[in-house]
């Protein structure tokens, strides 16, 4: 019985500490502590698609490039790490991280030069904002606004 007066005594401590006042564009509000997650790193997926049959370009058995032939860059960083996400066989692409709002070139062998706009934005909960992708644009061609936290681009050659 002991034990279980402890533990009341500690949640009710607890909720105590945890509730603060939130004072945010003159409205108060209650705010627990946020809960421990992961936050989700935003990423998009990139495909390279023939414009005229739309068959992958580049991640196909029968593609006429390989892996190899893709380099990206970015505005932050001179060489910017990716993964091939080859989870669905018919719909395979690359995925590029991107922890800040940047600029992407995509480059695969020697056509031409793609750019990739991605600008992040924080979500404006009073509590608890989380990372978001405000928008994408290619080319100097809007995307999506807003966009998910994986958003597929595609790329017509």
């Amino acid at each position: 019985m002991k034990a279980v007066g402890l533990f009341i005594l500690w949640l009710v401590c607890m909720v105590l500490v945890s509730c603060q006042n939130n004072h945010s564009g003159g409205i108060t509000s209650k705010c627990g502590p946020c809960p421990m997650y992961l936050e989700i790193l935003p990423t998009i997926g990139v495909k390279i698609v023939d414009k005229t049959t739309g068959a992958d370009l580049f991640l196909s058995p029968t593609s006429p490039y390989k892996l190899s032939d893709l380099k990206v860059t970015s505005s932050v960083n001179d060489s910017v790490r990716f993964v091939v996400d080859s989870l669905g066989t018919g719909n395979r692409f690359v995925r590029v991280p991107s922890p800040e709002t940047q600029t992407f070139t995509i480059k695969l062998a020697a056509l031409s030069a793609d750019s990739i706009r991605v600008v992040l934005a924080r979500d404006s909960p009073v509590c608890c904002p989380r990372t978001r992708i405000k928008s994408i644009t290619l080319n100097n061609v809007q995307q999506c606004s807003p966009c998910s936290l994986a958003q597929l681009v595609t790329i017509k050659k």
